[in-house]
């Protein structure tokens, strides 16, 4: 009996699929099938799967709603894991007791990592609690949000790691579950350090602030949603911004306006707009984005993606790096 049906065998027959196409997994819904598919439903069924896939060394990639991911045409040859462990709670409070009781200042709130970045900032909100609400509608879950580091509004800091005070991590290499705090995970811009070590967020605790009104809470969270839909393309398969933003020095020494570091804006003046390479295109609302028109594959994707690179590189001298993560065979 091979690796693949042992992982089967210890998960359970009926839960493990072979063969299963990632396209209907993916927000670009784009690749081809992947060797063995898992769906964990909760925090053991991840931790389970993992640990079995450890033992058995089989190669594993966790996704989660299937943002910020472009999967070959070839799919992936071992296990991915579909993490739909999905669950926020509060888990303690700051602050200080009067005669009027309990004046609380600021909460923890834990998730684990198949947790919706949009269901923790609505949970978060409706608790009446400020922080996260840049999150709301943002797509993905806090596993793979704490992995890019997901953000909004850069000039506003808003980042997901800001709030972040501590997580629980599974070790791919080791096997070992490990408690670390944010520090750990070295934020930067669309970084983290588990982009490097591989290793996978199972749960997290963010500290977040009391608001003063629900309500423009409410309405702050609501004015990021709409600014988004102007300015995103809404209602197409894409997997969100393609690269990340210049840096600062690149926006002065090429002087753009208001020393603007989006890359939205350098793919426009490069006049790559609604450029097309078979069903992929470049986003004629942002160019930031490239589009599934329907049938597009991984490989005109890929194709599209190297000639915005050479044509920024040849141009500008600039040398754009993916924001997206890439999963499978691209030979």
């Amino acid at each position: 009996m091979d690796k693949y049906q042992q992982f089967k065998q210890k998960i359970g027959e009926l839960r493990v699929f072979e063969n299963e196409d990632l396209s209907k997994h993916t927000y670009f819904k784009i690749g081809g099938p992947a060797k063995l598919f898992f769906e964990a439903k909760n925090i053991e069924d991840l931790k389970s799967a993992l640990e079995a896939a450890n033992e058995l060394k089989i190669p594993t990639v966790v996704i989660g709603a299937g943002a910020n991911m472009l999967v070959s045409d070839a799919g992936f040859s071992g296990l991915v894991i579909k993490n739909k462990a999905s669950e926020i709670k509060l888990a303690g409070f700051k602050g200080s007791i009067d005669k009027t009781g309990r004046s609380i200042k600021s909460a923890f709130i834990s998730a684990t990592s198949g947790t919706l970045m949009n269901q923790l900032a609505r949970f978060s909100i409706d608790q009446g609690f400020e922080g996260l609400e840049f999150l709301l509608s943002v797509p993905g879950t806090v596993g793979g949000g704490l992995k890019i580091n997901a953000h909004y509004q850069v000039e506003q800091n808003q980042f997901i790691g800001n709030q972040l005070v501590s997580a629980i991590l599974f070790d791919l290499k080791t096997g070992e579950l490990k408690n670390i705090e944010a520090s750990y995970f070295e934020f930067s811009y669309d970084h983290s350090k588990i982009q490097e070590t591989g290793e996978i967020v199972v749960e997290a605790i963010f500290k977040v602030q009391t608001t003063k009104s629900k309500e423009e809470l409410w309405q702050k969270a609501m004015e990021g949603v709409r600014l988004r839909n102007e300015e995103q393309p809404v209602g197409i398969a894409c997997s969100g911004c393609i690269f990340r933003n210049i840096n600062h020095e690149d926006a002065l020494r090429l002087a753009t306006p208001n020393l603007t570091t989006s890359t939205g804006y350098i793919i426009d003046k490069l006049g790559l707009k609604g450029t097309k390479i078979g069903d992929a295109q470049v986003s004629e609302k942002h160019a930031n984005y490239i589009l599934n028109n329907g049938k597009a594959t991984a490989s005109e994707v890929l194709e599209l993606i190297n000639f915005i690179k050479e044509k920024a590189k040849s141009t500008y001298d600039l040398e754009l790096k993916e924001e997206i993560f890439y999963i499978g065979d691209f030979k």
